[in-house]
């Protein structure tokens, strides 16, 4: 399950806040500025190493590959449904080159071939799990982490696609665990990676054919392994759903040396299986009754810690979290997507692609609403209530991302974003770097650019936290062509570009840059590119 349905919540944060404006612009009145990211690519095209234009500087030290997940075509009119494209930008000595291959699942060859997929299983392969074969694949892609040296795709279940980091070409779909817990389940999209540990949850017993209780099964794998070591089994958590024990619905949770975190909001999935690459969005429920909270899983004894908010905070997407020592607390920072009265259930059934192009000014305005929240989890007071606090006045950031390999789950200053300039874009227009200790922030922005999500690369010869450079794909409505846009974290200030790609890339997910195997079996320095 991908992100960019922020677009499609949005929507509906703009209709309770200007219901009788958004009536007349669902009539397509005026066109959609970015209308150029929702244009299909064909499904037979794909680019191998296309050395792009150059302009301004590529710093020496950027010798590695971003990849970027992106939906190219939607066969069953909803957004987050769509098939993904990988896109690869690679970096070598002072030159960038462009690759995309289209990956290649179930949904895929099943829109190629223009046949129907299977139906659900009248039982799960695995108890729990979603009924589906084990070895199904799925639309993954969009968003990218590494196990074993190897690098997967990933999107909302557990079965992963691996790839190879050069040519693209599909290694493993999936990706084979080695252990016996079995697949296919439901999943974060996220993972989280930290000092060579990569920590997950697979959801249980929630799908009609499933079987098992409803839950989560907590994994982590070790440096090296592709074993996934169960921290925790926790069944029919009450906690999220009061008079069902359901486990609730989480694209992303946060990790720190001591915790596995989830921040668990009354928004559970739906109960009805379908076609592998097709979700049943209007089929997602909520539990109106059910308040928020923080719940602290401890890596080591596997048990939990529930901390209740004093409002409910629905985030798709967090910051980072770490322990501060001084006030014995664990610091949570996330983004708060919808207003905490609107359900999930209710938000969800806004997601077709028709509301992201006729309902962009409503859209627009939802998505620039988005706050930047705190939370502060006292480790000395279990179960006291915590109060989300706004660390910024600054709204619409989202798709934050932090100089991750080196401050995820410590101590950090500086959060990089994607950011709507106003309510009157349909889309993120800008990128913004955000200070979290002060709030201030600085902003990158040229009139008719729709950037994706920043993705901060370390310059190893820097001493500072934002030494570096923040990089992404970046779509030129003026031009109508995409380029690779690099600025100077420090100043925030573009330092080079590259491009344009051979295709426009659609308004994409998630990325990552990588120079090197990471969690393999030997802490590696053979580059990945």
């Amino acid at each position: 399950m991908a992100l960019r349905f922020l677009s499609g919540l949005a929507s509906l944060g703009g209709f309770v806040a200007g219901h009788a404006h958004e009536h007349s612009l669902l009539l397509g009145a005026d066109p959609n500025p970015a209308i150029l990211g929702y244009e299909e690519v064909p499904l037979d095209l794909s680019y191998d190493h296309i050395q792009l234009q150059v302009e301004g500087n590529v710093p020496s030290y950027l010798n590695g590959t971003l990849y970027r997940g992106s939906p190219g075509a939607w066969p069953d009119g909803w957004w987050l449904d769509g098939l993904i494209m990988i896109n690869a930008f690679k970096f070598k000595e002072g030159q960038v080159f462009y690759s995309m291959q289209w990956n290649k699942d179930e949904a895929y060859n099943h829109t190629k071939s223009k046949t129907t997929g299977p139906e659900p299983l009248a039982k799960a392969p695995v108890s729990g799990g979603i009924p589906h074969p084990a070895n199904s694949s799925w639309p993954t892609g969009v968003a990218f982490h590494q196990v074993a040296g190897e690098i997967v795709g990933s999107t909302g279940v557990s079965n992963l696609n691996s790839f190879d980091g050069d040519s693209l070409a599909p290694l493993e779909m999936p990706f084979e665990y080695g252990d016996s817990i079995g697949a296919p389940y439901l999943s974060p999209t996220h993972e989280q990676t930290l000092d060579g540990y990569v920590l997950s949850h697979l959801v249980t017993g929630m799908q009609k054919g499933s079987g098992g209780e409803p839950g989560y099964i907590i994994t982590s794998i070790k440096p090296g392994s592709r074993h996934r070591d169960v921290v925790a089994k926790i069944e029919e958590p009450k906690e999220s759903s009061p008079f069902k024990g359901l486990p609730s619905f989480q694209h992303m949770q946060l990790a720190t040396s001591e915790f596995y975190i989830m921040l668990e909001a009354p928004c559970y999935y739906p109960s009805s299986a379908t076609h592998v690459g097709n979700v049943d969005w209007a089929g997602w429920q909520s539990d109106l009754i059910a308040s928020g909270h923080v719940r602290l899983v401890s890596r080591s004894s596997g048990e939990s810690m529930i901390y209740p908010l004093s409002y409910s905070v629905f985030a798709i997407h967090h910051i980072n979290a770490y322990h501060d020592e001084q006030t014995n607390e664990i610091v949570i920072d996330t983004i708060q997507t919808l207003p905490s009265f609107i359900p999930c259930s209710l938000a969800f059934k806004n997601l077709k692609m028709e509301n992201y192009v006729k309902g962009w000014k409503s859209t627009g305005h939802g998505l620039s609403m988005s706050k930047i929240l705190r939370l502060r989890v006292p480790l000395d007071k279990p179960g006291a209530k915590v109060e989300p606090k706004q660390i910024t006045k600054m709204t619409g950031m989202e798709f934050p991302t932090i100089r991750y390999d080196d401050y995820n789950g410590k101590p950090y200053r500086f959060a990089y974003g994607a950011w709507m300039s106003s309510g009157e874009v349909p889309t993120y227009d800008a990128l913004v770097k955000l200070d979290v200790q002060s709030g201030e922030h600085v902003v990158w922005k040229v009139d008719g650019h729709y950037p994706g999500e920043p993705i901060f690369v370390a310059d190893p010869a820097g001493k500072e936290e934002d030494d570096g450079t923040v990089m992404t794909n970046v779509l030129d409505t003026k031009k109508n062509q995409t380029y690779v846009l690099l600025l100077d974290a420090k100043n925030f200030k573009q330092i080079g570009s590259a491009g344009p790609t051979p295709h426009h890339i659609p308004h994409g997910f998630h990325g990552r840059y990588f120079d090197r195997k990471l969690n393999a079996a030997a802490e590696a320095d053979v580059l990945v590119v």
